[in-house]
């Protein structure tokens, strides 16, 4: 009988960590892959085709599209919200456009590890947008850009049917 107690205590054990050990992995697969919106949840548009880690999306001052193919560094911030600063203090706070702050990621673009893209901007086909860049600006198809605040530090070959 003691021989019983103790397998059916060991496979209680093991059953318990299993699913604990089932819901972290999800718990972990949302928090890594879903974005963190703040603004309006419709004006972000992601293609099936994403590869999606942690990242933050303001929406309050325009639309964000994310086109097939791309894919995302860790902590990437798109952020299309800002605030006047030519106001004070309580009044900065509160004003900022509801929109023309759109930012546009065609094709294919790779985005690094905790770069920040500030819109209005357009990020180019097949483009690469370096780790911890900022960009204010639109980034041109088939370059490689980084910095703060982003620049042009090389041209991407293209292949013939591109």
């Amino acid at each position: 009988m003691n021989l019983l107690k103790t397998f059916k205590h060991k496979i209680k054990n093991k059953l318990i960590n299993f699913f604990f050990e089932a819901l972290k992995q999800e718990v972990q697969n949302i928090f890594l892959t879903e974005p963190m919106i703040v603004g309006p949840k419709e004006r972000l548009h992601i293609s099936e085709n994403v590869k999606k880690n942690n990242f933050l999306v303001n929406t309050n001052s325009g639309e964000v599209y994310v086109n097939d193919y791309v894919f995302f560094g860790k902590n990437v911030c798109l952020i299309t919200g800002t605030h006047d600063f030519t106001k004070f203090e309580d009044e900065r706070r509160k004003t900022s456009p509801k929109e023309g702050r759109d930012i546009v990621i065609e094709k294919g673009v790779w985005i690094a590890t905790n770069a920040t893209i500030i819109g209005p901007c357009i990020i180019g086909k097949n483009a690469v947008v370096a780790a911890g860049s900022v960009v204010t600006k639109n980034v041109e198809p088939f370059t490689v850009v980084g910095g703060v605040p982003a620049k042009i530090i090389k041209r991407i070959q293209q292949k013939e049917d591109e």
